[in-house]
């Protein structure tokens, strides 16, 4: 699937401030009596906050740079986008996993192989509760997709970046997009509005799968973790709730391997699937050193 990738330039280096710790400049570090209350939505009628437009393009990391390097770099943009981190195999063994409880539940064409995630033609999209949820509640008891957050790879990756032991969230977390489903398309949020616990979380966006921008994938607002912990609205899209921040938003094309890690004040969203017929998958993992503080809800399945 061709998408254009010349309009954007990558996203050129920000001076680094003189403190390299992880955790933006404002906000207090988090210790085991006191963690950083989460802000309250606002009431509102639910609507779009914003349909995200990249403005660059990822400034790119790697598995093998220094820890020192990739710490400063987190610090500065709040995100590092990893070329290559994630097990390829065991990704496509966790999407064929999905894809056939999908033709399973009757969402893929019978007439595609499976594998491409072809979402069959119907007049509306599964209903959440009564089709998305039970599909769902077997996914997350899948044992190769949970067994994946504990990869040795990005166990060690994390362990240089942060410094130390790691602790894995069990809250393992797998979307599945629908083609042109835009209503909900997650919108501009940050995941420590709904994690709590220590600032110094870090959710790990993983595309199951090659993901150009036509497909939508994951977009970040590059250096918006400084503003620290911001009031959401509630909004149309995944999570229904969102917020509004400052700086460019930027996205790839991804390939299979590559991921984004990014800080839990970071404002983050997705790109619309704009293919006719695809079905968009990717797993969220989070991650934190192991002694600081967690809130109980991360240490249960997501959604029950």
């Amino acid at each position: 699937m061709a998408t254009a990738t010349a309009e954007l330039a990558p996203a050129p280096a920000r001076k680094a401030k003189p403190d390299t710790a992880l955790a933006p400049a404002a906000p207090a570090p988090a210790t085991a009596a006191s963690t950083t209350p989460a802000p309250t939505a606002k009431p509102s009628t639910p609507e779009a906050i914003l349909r995200i437009k990249l403005d660059g393009l990822y400034h790119e990391s790697f598995p093998g740079e220094p820890g020192d390097v990739l710490r400063k770099r987190l610090a500065r943009d709040g995100y590092l986008f990893v070329r290559g981190l994630a097990p390829k195999q065991r990704l496509l063994s966790i999407r064929n996993d999905i894809l056939n409880l999908c033709a399973e539940h009757g969402w893929l064409d019978p007439t595609a192989p499976v594998t491409q995630g072809i979402y069959v033609k119907r007049a509306e999209f599964p209903e959440y509760q009564d089709e998305y949820m039970p599909l769902y509640r077997k996914l997350i008891q899948q044992g190769p997709f949970n067994a994946c957050s504990q990869d040795p790879k990005i166990i060690r990756f994390f362990a240089k970046v942060l410094g130390g032991p790691i602790l894995a969230h069990p809250r393992n977390i797998a979307r599945i997009s629908f083609p042109r489903h835009y209503e909900n398309t997650t919108q501009p949020h940050q995941d420590f509005f709904y994690i709590h616990g220590t600032p110094e979380t870090y959710t790990t966006w993983i595309p199951l799968g090659d993901c150009p921008r036509e497909l939508g994938g994951l977009a970040i607002q590059e250096g918006s973790h400084q503003a620290g912990p911001l009031t959401h609205e509630r909004t149309i899209g995944a999570g229904g709730n969102g917020t509004r921040g400052e700086g460019r938003w930027l996205g790839a094309d991804y390939r299979i391997g590559d991921v984004v890690i990014f800080h839990s004040y970071t404002i983050h969203g997705a790109l619309d699937n704009h293919t006719g017929n695809q079905l968009r998958l990717s797993l969220d993992y989070r991650y934190q050193r192991d002694h600081l503080p967690v809130d109980p809800g991360s240490l249960r399945p997501h959604g029950g």
